[in-house]
């Protein structure tokens, strides 16, 4: 672990990283706003002057969270607006990012917060292993859709939530997935393998996006074991799972420090691509840093989106 922000560390939280910063006319969008870390990263990035979008699965549970944060927040905070979006649907990407892009207006940070955590099999709406589809490859065709949003802004960013389960990820089987077998026909299904799958596609796409797109600065982050409602699919497991990890778990509070220290933090400049934990540089695995994995990673969800458009215009 390197430290770039000295008095930054495992147990800051999330308005320690922001430190007072003014963050007044930039304007952020946070997937999955409307629960765990979402609201708290939402919530402290407009107290610090931001206009944030929370960008919902449920709008209406994302307008109630909304509101919620009005009345806490004091002068001057940033407005909130809400963005119906279905991570785990191409066809709602594709609507959620035309209207940004409509609207005129540009994107200072995009946060891909949202996430599923260790489901049963499952499968998106176009046929993709249901975390693989919701955590990688919704996040990646929302972000080169709002390519031109981000690319308008000066000192734009992006962030990308993964975790140190991506260790267990294996490209080969992340590459299997995303092109010969999306739904698990033909290999047998293991929900923790397959997060951690998605989770190095997160710290892959980070990495190879700050390679592409030089202008927009591109961090992968580890926030933490906290205990939200990101277990709730693990059933009874994640019962257990909040109960006897919590003396070792993070506060919410603190699992959205690295999240607010990479969308904003000053002491990140140069550093695009790297991986962050604790408010601090951190080494991810030897898979992680594959910069051939991770263009092979890139063409593959390109050409899942392409097949994805294609079917979608044949269907009418």
């Amino acid at each position: 672990m390197s430290r770039i922000a000295p008095t930054l560390g495992r147990r800051s939280t999330a308005e320690d990283a922001l430190a007072g910063a003014s963050l007044r006319g930039r304007r952020i969008l946070v997937t999955g706003a409307n629960s765990g870390l979402g609201v708290e990263t939402t919530r402290v990035l407009a107290q610090g002057g931001a206009d944030v979008i929370l960008a919902c699965r449920d709008v209406r549970a994302g307008e109630r969270v909304a509101q919620g944060l009005r009345e806490g927040l004091r002068a001057g905070a940033g407005r909130l607006e809400l963005l119906a979006l279905d991570l785990a649907d191409l066809r709602s990407v594709a609507a959620a990012a035309r209207t940004l892009r409509d609207d005129g207006r540009g994107l200072d940070v995009l946060i891909n917060n949202a996430g599923v955590m260790a489901t049963p099999r499952g499968s998106t709406a176009q046929g993709h292993e249901l975390q693989l589809g919701t955590n990688h490859l919704g996040h990646f065709a929302l972000t080169l859709a709002l390519a031109p949003l981000l690319h308008a802004r000066a000192g734009a960013r992006v962030v990308t939530l993964s975790s140190s389960l991506h260790r267990q990820g294996r490209g080969e089987r992340m590459m299997a997935t995303l092109r010969d077998d999306p739904g698990y026909a033909r290999r047998k299904y293991r929900p923790f393998a397959a997060y951690g799958d998605a989770k190095l596609a997160n710290l892959l796409f980070a990495r190879a996006l700050a390679r592409r797109w030089p202008d927009v600065a591109s961090f992968a982050v580890h926030p933490g074991v906290i205990p939200t409602p990101l277990s709730r699919s693990m059933g009874t497991g994640g019962v257990l799972f909040r109960l006897v990890g919590r003396p070792f778990m993070k506060s919410v509070a603190q699992g959205a420090a690295t999240t607010v220290f990479a969308a904003t933090h000053p002491a990140l400049a140069g550093h695009s691509g790297a991986y962050l934990a604790d408010c601090g540089l951190d080494t991810p695995s030897a898979q992680a840093q594959d910069d051939a994995l991770a263009q092979a990673l890139w063409q593959a969800s390109e050409d899942a989106i392409a097949a994805a458009d294609v079917a979608l215009a044949q269907a009418g």
